[in-house]
């Protein structure tokens, strides 16, 4: 358990860093030439460890996830720099992680991407407070 916590902060330090750093190319690049490069380099990354540690099952249904998966992420990172640049790294990533956290746990509860709805009282009280600490870095 202790190596999922350390590879959650890791993407915490790394999202909050990212974003910085795709609000100031933003600046320069636009929000479409930096998604195209920054997508990219994580493809080529992201790829070339798929291969080389892994002996991938190439299926239909799997490619097609991945392709949903690669524009969503489009979307994520267009999204993110455009807020940002405009709203300030603090409050687009206040929104970005309550909104995931609500649709996170809608998506739980529901099944939708299979396993059972792992949804309590206690993650629902968990994700409320998240989201008065958000409306508070977005209101003052």
């Amino acid at each position: 358990m202790k190596v999922v916590v350390l590879l959650a902060v890791l993407a915490g330090l790394c999202v909050a860093v990212q974003t910085n750093l795709t609000a100031v190319a933003q600046r320069s690049l636009g929000a479409p030439v930096l998604v195209a490069i920054s997508g990219l380099c994580t493809s080529l990354a992201a790829l070339v460890i798929a291969l080389v540690l892994a002996k991938p099952d190439f299926t239909g249904r799997a490619v097609g996830y991945a392709v949903a998966s690669g524009l969503l992420g489009a979307v994520i990172v267009g999204a993110i720099a455009i807020a940002a640049s405009q709203g300030g790294v603090a409050r687009a990533l206040s929104l970005v992680i309550a909104s995931q956290l609500v649709f996170g746990l809608a998506l739980d509860a529901l099944g939708v991407f299979g396993g059972g709805p792992d949804v309590g009282i206690l993650k629902v009280v968990g994700v409320a407070l998240i989201i008065a600490g958000g409306v508070l870095v977005v209101r003052f």
